[in-house]
């Protein structure tokens, strides 16, 4: 794999560094996409590295597990110490690495990484790299929402900013300046998907005595709206006893999630799987896949219930309408609603043909992506444009 990289990197000569800089507590989507941008911009020239913010939990594991998986594609990565005390030493640390490693680019990840590169940048003053950032803004709580409001008083910082869905584009607001500066990128197209067969070390998942399975895959936070999933999936055992309903990932709501499925009586119908890093076998499966958040930019899930052709059942917030065409590649549904989500999961249980024909028309439209769009190209261009701008 190393070797792959190492002749990827010499493909094209280099345009300028590029170090990714994301706080992160576990591989989820965004992690996965910078996963896979790292390993395909050093084809357009722009070799890069990875920079993960990390707050280490007192009896947590000492190593975010992004460095493995990054140095198993060859890509350099650091883990820097995310608790407040230390943010000082993180801005001194990013501005030894530009400087002494000569990075062109500094490409931010969220909130907290934009506000510490664009301290770093200040430092450094002309010596700076250019700054590009990602924009997340996507989180419901109060508390994120003070935070993503200070993050967009200094977006205007940055050199280049990108999107993943003309919706986020328009979250931004009407700021001509900043707006000429985003790109809409869809990151969560690039990449590899999951395979059916890979190797897991996540325990199997459990026996579902020949019942329909109906997934949910994602962060226990608020804005993936769980409690809308295990409100409908209430209705859909009053009609599909045998149906079983998996929740995937982990979060602060999962004590919460846990109690709710208990009120609801649900019992052994859900089973929280915690983190599993074999989506492909939680797919294979699955005879549906759910969206149920409150806002989505641009989910990766998505795109990977279309890569291995399972039906979607998504909320029509955000970025997804334009992912997902309404009764053609799945069902969109109105945010918290349970009675439409649980009536268009039960239509696919009940018409495999639709099921089937929504399933294939997915992985058509994904592969037609692939064919037709390029987005780490367009984040290349993205980046010599800034590099540009500031010669």
């Amino acid at each position: 794999m190393e070797a792959n990289t190492a002749q990827a990197a010499a493909a094209q000569p280099c345009a300028g560094k590029v170090l990714h800089f994301r706080q992160s507590s576990q591989i989820w989507g965004p992690e996965r996409a910078i996963l896979d941008l790292c390993r395909e911009l050093p084809k357009h020239g722009f070799p890069c590295e990875i920079a993960v913010l990390y707050r280490k939990p007192p009896a947590g594991r000492g190593e975010h597990p992004l460095l493995a998986a990054a140095r198993a594609q060859g890509i350099p990565a650091h883990q820097l110490d995310g608790h407040l005390h230390s943010l000082p030493s993180v801005v001194n640390w990013l501005c030894r690495k530009l400087r002494r490693e000569r990075f062109s680019i500094l490409h931010t990840h969220e909130y907290k990484t934009d506000l510490l590169g664009v301290a770093a940048a200040t430092l450094m003053g002309a010596e700076g790299p250019a700054l590009v950032a990602t924009v997340r803004h996507t989180e419901p709580s109060l508390q994120m929402r003070a935070f993503q409001g200070l993050d967009s008083l200094i977006l205007g910082r940055f050199d280049g900013l990108t999107v993943s869905s003309e919706a986020a584009l328009r979250r931004l607001g009407n700021r001509p300046k900043l707006l000429a500066r985003t790109r809409v990128i869809r990151h969560h197209e690039v990449g590899e998907w999951p395979s059916l067969d890979e190797e897991s070390s996540s325990p199997a998942p459990p026996e579902t005595s020949g019942g329909p399975v109906i997934s949910i895959i994602g962060r226990l936070e608020a804005v993936k709206n769980h409690r809308l999933f295990l409100e409908s999936a209430r209705r859909v055992l009053d009609h599909k006893r045998d149906a079983r309903f998996w929740i995937v990932g982990e979060g602060e709501l999962r004590p919460k999630l846990e109690a709710l499925a208990r009120r609801l009586e649900l019992g052994p119908a859900v089973s929280f799987l915690g983190y599993r890093t074999d989506i492909g076998s939680v797919l294979k499966a699955s005879e549906v896949l759910v969206i149920s958040s409150s806002y989505e930019a641009g989910p990766r899930v998505l795109c990977e219930g279309f890569s291995l052709a399972k039906p979607v059942v998504a909320t029509a917030v955000g970025g997804i309408p334009e992912l997902l065409r309404d009764g053609e590649t799945g069902i969109l549904v109105p945010p918290n609603d349970p009675e439409a989500l649980a009536a268009a999961i039960l239509r696919l249980l009940e018409d495999r043909g639709l099921s089937a024909r929504m399933a294939a028309a997915g992985r058509r439209r994904l592969l037609a992506w692939r064919e037709n769009e390029s987005p780490t190209a367009a984040l290349a261009e993205l980046y010599r444009e800034v590099m540009a701008r500031r010669i």
